[in-house]
């Protein structure tokens, strides 16, 4: 198709042949169907594809170190929807969120792959950090996740306030925070985690198999979670 604009290093992206892919994963005895809806090239849809620290995630879930049954999971920057789709698939109560142009597919992904099997019917839900965050759960005391998980959510820097924000907003000292990281640009990403830091207690980094320190599975708290008495 012949480009009617000249293309430039501003709108490269915008120009570059879009598609789409369907990817296959096998979890929890299953197989997974999942479609990445107009991607390119660039490398710069963030949300509408699988991105690596997911497949760790649904790793560590699907051996059981962390069990999911009949527990209550948040999802934030749920993409395209593997692990929300295998937490349900183990059982859990899962509501996956992401922007409101990205929860379209990714709820197409949900349906398909959970109409059998699920315990608790998944929720798709549209959520923007730090914005808005009582439209997902109500007030602070009236519900409690006992899970609230995201996997490659650290990225852009302009986001890290507000993705701090939110994951204070969901938590309570009994709920565990599972953060899967890829560090791509070190110092960056490491001031997020000195951010969260502040409110949460890291209570163990999981290493990925064969990744050396750039990728890791951080399992957190609230800070004062262990003034209580927390049941897993």
């Amino acid at each position: 198709m012949p480009m009617t604009e000249a293309m430039t290093r501003d709108n490269i992206h915008e120009q570059l042949p879009k598609r789409d892919r369907m990817q296959l994963y096998n979890f929890v005895g299953r197989d997974i169907i999942l479609w990445e809806r107009n991607i390119g090239d660039d490398g710069d849809e963030i949300g509408k594809r699988v991105w690596p620290s997911a497949v760790d995630l649904c790793q560590f879930l699907q051996n059981g170190d962390f069990p999911m049954q009949d527990k209550k999971v948040l999802e934030l920057g749920s993409g395209i929807g593997l692990v929300g789709i295998v937490a349900s698939l183990l059982g859990a109560d899962v509501t996956l969120t992401d922007l409101p142009n990205i929860v379209g597919n990714m709820e197409e992904n949900v349906r398909a792959n959970t109409r059998e099997g699920c315990k608790y019917p998944p929720k798709v839900r549209p959520l923007v950090w730090g914005r808005n965050l009582n439209s997902i759960k109500g007030p602070k005391e009236s519900f409690h996740y006992d899970y609230v998980i995201g996997t490659d959510v650290i990225y852009i820097e302009e986001t890290f306030h507000d993705l701090s924000v939110t994951l204070r907003h969901f938590c309570d000292p009994r709920t565990t925070v599972l953060l899967g990281c890829h560090f791509r640009v070190r110092n960056r990403d490491l001031r997020f985690i000195e951010l969260f830091k502040k409110d949460f207690d890291i209570v163990r980094e999981h290493k990925i198999p064969g990744q050396g320190v750039n990728k890791v599975l951080f399992e957190a708290r609230m800070k004062g979670w262990g003034d209580i008495d927390v049941q897993t």
